[in-house]
């Protein structure tokens, strides 16, 4: 009789770094896969908790070589619009031309990414770090392709006279002038008064709290007026809360300029550092938060998992004033307001003696959440994510039998994947969905293949993919 040979299953695994060391339960992924990965999460030219600026920007470059323009060009306009990013979607529209020649597509991508005047200059200015040749000199601009100049002209056609004033920037080394007169954008009824005041050095300023503020003007009539006319954008509001208290606004002219904020533009950590610079007006924060994203509730019982192990403290990036763990806490304040019914876990443990440590949160409202960090990390330890040893716990702990789907929010750093030479798949069949979400951008993570869906990045956008996903499972 012969011996069969058993048929070996696809492994799911591949070897890369994860946690500042290799191992051979990295992910598996496509190149696309990659650049999203490397894109999504990031701040273009930054050094990260594991990864140098220097590696993140070859893994880059080489990635986009190797990918479809096409792609380039569509994750471009993403990265723009869903995750909010500025300088990352320029460098892969400049890089269409660079790597692919492709022209066309860096003319239009160029013109969708660029939604405010001063994106123009930043191209330039990146130009002449991507691509070859470029010579910036006192405004002058030499050997810029003509499919940039041609994205940027009809870019134009987005501002009117209020952007144009406000981003003339003629502080820097290129000014909004010199970019109108490199590529020459054809008026329009929009903007025609605006081109002609540009060129002339005739604009008028804009009408804006920096402008009021500037001109040496009453902090607390500039604010009280700029907010009973309603010319007090979401950002500006959120970002000068502290400023406002300063200069003695009324706190009933504060709580309405709050009450105004409303926009999709914004990401859940503006409202995190709103909250921390103005304890005092969480709840109209946590409001404006609600308003700004939950335009929808997810149905059933959610579970929504924390990681607050070591690595999620460290820095977004090395200038940023935010940590993972700010990052984590943020979404799932945003997680309690579109959740139906959420039930709040932390997670981290021993890497020493490789155990997870688990622990229900009390369920508290919006981003008053994050304070208590450091007390639970002490309760829990500062270990990494031991996702196999979470779902026995949350069977084990009875959590799992009435919960509808499973969502963990963590850097991928998978201390059981790592190590585990068998057992390193999380227990997800009592749930009907469960979704895993890596908020770092490490060149890999844990790709077990047996969540409905593993989501990198941090907006709010990831959980709108989770409630389409599901509409489109029933």
């Amino acid at each position: 009789m012969s011996k069969l040979n058993k048929r070996k299953s696809k492994d799911v695994f591949s070897e890369g770094i994860i946690a500042g060391r290799t191992t051979t339960k990295a992910g598996k992924y496509t190149n696309e896969d990659l650049l999203r990965r490397v894109t999504m999460a990031n701040l273009l030219w930054e050094s990260t908790y594991y990864q140098t600026a220097d590696a993140i920007q070859k893994q880059m470059d080489k990635l986009l070589k190797l990918v479809d323009p096409e792609y380039i060009a569509d994750l471009a306009v993403e990265i723009r619009f869903e995750q909010k990013l500025r300088h990352t979607p320029i460098y892969l529209a400049l890089a269409l031309y660079r790597d692919h020649r492709a022209t066309e597509l860096c003319e239009q991508t160029l013109t969708k990414i660029c939604t405010r005047p001063d994106m123009t200059i930043d191209t330039i200015a990146m130009a002449k770090v991507v691509l070859p040749n470029i010579k910036i000199k006192k405004g002058r601009i030499r050997n810029i392709p003509n499919c940039v100049k041609r994205g940027l002209a009809k870019a134009f056609n987005h501002y009117d006279y209020y952007q144009i004033s406000k981003y003339k920037k003629t502080n820097l080394e290129i000014s909004l002038v010199d970019v109108v007169n490199l590529c020459h954008p054809k008026p329009t009824q929009t903007n025609e008064q605006a081109l002609h005041d540009l060129v002339r050095d005739q604009i008028t300023p804009p009408e804006t709290w920096e402008v009021g503020l500037s001109q040496g003007k009453d902090k607390r009539k500039t604010f009280i007026d700029l907010i009973d006319n309603k010319k007090l954008g979401a950002l500006a509001t959120l970002r000068n809360l502290r400023n406002m208290i300063q200069a003695e606004v009324p706190r009933g002219t504060i709580i309405k300029a709050l009450t105004n904020v409303k926009s999709s533009m914004l990401t859940p950590l503006n409202f995190l550092a709103a909250a921390r610079y103005a304890p005092e007006y969480s709840m109209h924060i946590n409001m404006a938060m609600e308003r700004s994203f939950a335009r929808y509730k997810i149905p059933g019982t959610t579970i929504i998992a924390l990681d607050v192990s070591g690595s999620m403290g460290a820095l977004t990036s090395k200038l940023s004033d935010f940590s993972r763990l700010d990052l984590g806490f943020a979404l799932m304040a945003l997680a309690c307001y579109i959740f139906e019914d959420p039930i709040l876990v932390y997670t981290a443990g021993s890497d020493v003696r490789r155990k997870g440590k688990h622990m229900i949160a009390p369920t508290m409202s919006g981003l008053d959440m994050a304070k208590d960090w450091a007390k639970i990390r002490g309760q829990i330890g500062g270990g990494g994510i031991f996702n196999r040893q979470l779902s026995k716990w949350l069977i084990d702990e009875g959590h799992a039998k009435d919960a509808d789907r499973l969502v963990v929010l963590s850097d991928s750093q998978d201390i059981d994947a790592m190590w585990n030479k068998t057992q390193v798949k999380a227990d997800l069949t009592p749930y009907k969905t469960s979704y895993i979400i890596d908020i770092s951008h490490h060149t890999h993570g844990i790709k077990t293949g047996n969540w409905t869906a593993e989501i990198n990045g941090w907006s709010d956008k990831l959980f709108h993919y989770i409630y389409a996903l599901e509409r489109t499972k029933q």
